[in-house]
């Protein structure tokens, strides 16, 4: 379902935006619950917080929540995306299309991938790499939920932060 790509482009969108910002300061990392309770990660600060709902499609809204910390180099984003129950989406191939997407709109080729369950759940670890920039991210497919979180960071050597977020993650109420 090509429609049901809207949290992707919203990730997109933002980390296109981050990236080009400057630095915030890093705190201490703690752990942020989203306000609905349904997921939480850790984190160095308290992250900007933007809701996008798109009510083009037939089957219903799709609503993207997104928290990201900009502590550039280095960039956190985490989203939820809520589909419509009536709205076709396979397991892996919403996978499959979530990873190609979101590499294909930062310009970036897949390096690494492992296909998992998390929490019970079909799920896409993955990395991937521009010019300038390597990702990890990890999406996790909870019935009608995409959960995701991303690191960007620039290229070279993993930050250990990087994959401290996206290990983090724990579905609450999926």
């Amino acid at each position: 379902m090509n429609a049901a790509r809207f949290g992707f482009v919203a990730l997109i969108f933002s980390l296109g935006l981050a990236l080009s910002l400057f630095a915030q300061t890093a705190g201490n990392w703690h752990t942020f619950t989203d306000p609905t309770g349904r997921f939480s990660f850790l984190l160095p600060s308290e992250p900007e917080h933007q809701t996008q709902k798109d009510e083009s499609h037939k089957e219903g809204p799709i609503v993207t929540d997104l928290y990201m910390v900009k502590a550039l180099p280095k960039l956190y984003l985490a989203s939820l995306t809520q589909y419509p129950p009536a709205a076709a989406l396979p397991d892996q191939e919403e996978l499959n299309a979530d990873r190609d997407n979101f590499n294909k709109s930062v310009s970036a080729t897949l390096m690494s991938e492992d296909r998992k369950t998390f929490a019970g759940f079909p799920a896409l670890e993955f990395k991937s790499k521009s010019e300038r920039n390597t990702f990890h991210m990890l999406v996790v497919k909870a019935d009608h939920n995409v959960y995701s979180l991303c690191a960007a960071y620039e290229n070279g050597d993993e930050p250990l932060e990087s994959s401290k977020f996206v290990s983090s993650l724990k579905l609450i109420k999926p």
